[in-house]
């Protein structure tokens, strides 16, 4: 459970009450959107170097899919413990 508490702490720490829960899931999706943002101007940026662009778009994919499952697990883990199926 610690280390639950150490990669999503916003999960635990809005899991209070219905208003909580809710603004921990709108900060996860700002989260998510932002960084799908500064992601894909990244790839704008980089994607006309010929060789250098096309490993830069592969990582940045990568980094786009970890963000996404980051989001993603941590909205569910809230709702997880704002069930309380995940003891404190």
């Amino acid at each position: 459970m610690d280390t639950l508490k150490k990669f999503f702490p916003l999960s635990f720490k809005y899991a209070k009450d219905v208003a909580n829960l809710i603004i921990g899931i709108i900060v996860y999706l700002i989260v998510g959107v932002l960084a799908g943002v500064v992601i894909g101007i990244s790839g704008l940026l980089t994607g006309w170097i010929p060789v250098v662009g096309a490993i830069i778009g592969l990582l940045l994919g990568i980094l786009s899919s970890l963000v996404e499952i980051y989001v993603l697990a941590g909205i569910v883990i809230l709702v997880l413990a704002f069930l309380k199926v995940l003891k404190d």
